[in-house]
């Protein structure tokens, strides 16, 4: 890897939680702190620096997600960017499809739009952990307006065909929870309409540090229902009473000022992630993550492998050992220093590029011991 991508990191060794929490780079937390530190001044400038630096932020993060600058923006969080597009279909009729799986960010906010108005939700069984277009199309139909689906599935690790999504979508718009790619894998819009990701995790930028794009036609699409002031033409137009025009652009979904210290932490980690090079970090990531399967697998662990090929698997391996149930073997795990995830009875294990394969070997013998004992 790029010694000034690993230059960026601190966390300890035995840090295999990035599908949890990702410890922030330097660069990410050094910009977020600066900005305080000029705001804190108290000068002019302080009142002078915010709206030039949010709008180098979103040009950074619009170029990163692979979009015109106006076509992205920054968001607190995962949950917050899909609640602005759930609300954005009320009284649009019709169906949103998502796996009945997904992480509670991606359905929370279909359900509190549906109880309100909003398109009604068919939630998808997934029997084998495959989101693709197989498991999808029987419920997509002339009615749905949005089908919404995971990148990489925060439980199984299974990496979503989006293309192949899009495809099967028809006129429905798609959108893309990515906070468990971004940073890791190649992550950006591409052929679907939203593509939304909190910072905090594989990204590395911190809380509160989200980052959404969005396609010409979802602007067409989504009324702007949960946004303030900043999400307006004219926005200093004091002397006109609201509501004044929408913004054309992804800036229309901010719910009041903008995420100023998010939007500059995640383009600082967005730039990280330029230097590392997203190849060689996928790379890095998949080598790990598959060292951690193999690794398990010789232990007899029941392994949670829906993907077919490296193409469909990112950071994250789960399994269960025999006869240990997960939460003693977490315990036991940090007891050593290792720091892993017990998610539903199984062990969530995801390492980064910035996981030594030295720490990998270590938690063979510290898994292997427990399984001599058991």
């Amino acid at each position: 890897m790029n010694r000034s991508y690993l230059a960026e990191f601190d966390e300890q060794d035995g840090y295999l939680n990035f599908a949890s929490v990702g410890p922030p780079s330097r660069s990410a937390r050094a910009v977020a702190g600066g900005l305080l530190d000029e705001v804190a001044l108290g000068d002019q400038a302080a009142t002078r620096i915010i709206g030039p630096a949010y709008q180098r932020a979103r040009a950074e993060i619009a170029d990163a997600l692979g979009v015109e600058d106006g076509f992205a923006t920054s968001v607190p969080s995962t949950s917050a960017g899909i609640m602005q597009i759930a609300f954005g279909l009320v009284g649009s009729g019709g169906n949103v499809v998502v796996p009945a799986d997904e992480f509670p960010a991606n359905r929370y906010p279909w359900l509190r739009a549906e109880s309100v108005g909003g398109p009604e939700v068919r939630a998808v069984e997934i029997t084998d952990g495959r989101v693709d277009p197989d498991a999808l199309s029987g419920a997509i139909d002339d009615e749905t307006r949005l089908v919404a689906v995971s990148l990489v599935d925060y439980m199984t690790g299974f990496r979503a065909d989006i293309d192949a999504i899009v495809d099967v979508a028809g006129d429905a718009l798609v959108l893309v929870d990515g906070i468990q790619g971004l940073g890791a894998v190649g992550a950006e819009l591409g052929s679907a309409d939203v593509f939304v990701a909190g910072g905090q995790k594989w990204l590395r930028a911190g809380f509160s540090a989200g980052v959404m794009a969005v396609s010409p036609r979802a602007i067409d699409r989504l009324a702007p229902t949960l946004t303030g002031w900043w999400s307006v033409e004219d926005l200093y137009a004091f002397e006109v009473p609201p509501p004044h025009p929408a913004l054309a652009t992804a800036d229309r979904f901010l719910e009041g000022s903008p995420n100023l210290l998010g939007a500059v932490a995640a383009a600082a980690a967005l730039a990280i992630v330029d230097t590392g090079g997203i190849a060689e970090i996928e790379t890095a990531v998949l080598e790990r993550s598959g060292a951690v399967l193999d690794l398990v697998r010789s232990l007899g662990a029941d392994v949670i492998a829906p993907w077919r090929s490296d193409a469909e698997r990112a950071g994250i391996v789960t399994f269960r050992l025999p006869g240990l149930p997960a939460t003693e073997v977490v315990e036991s795990l940090a007891e050593a220093g290792f720091v892993v995830s017990e998610r539903s009875g199984w062990i969530r294990v995801s390492p980064h590029a910035t996981t030594p394969m030295s720490v990998i070997e270590a938690l063979g013998s510290a898994l292997r011991d427990q399984v001599r004992n058991a």
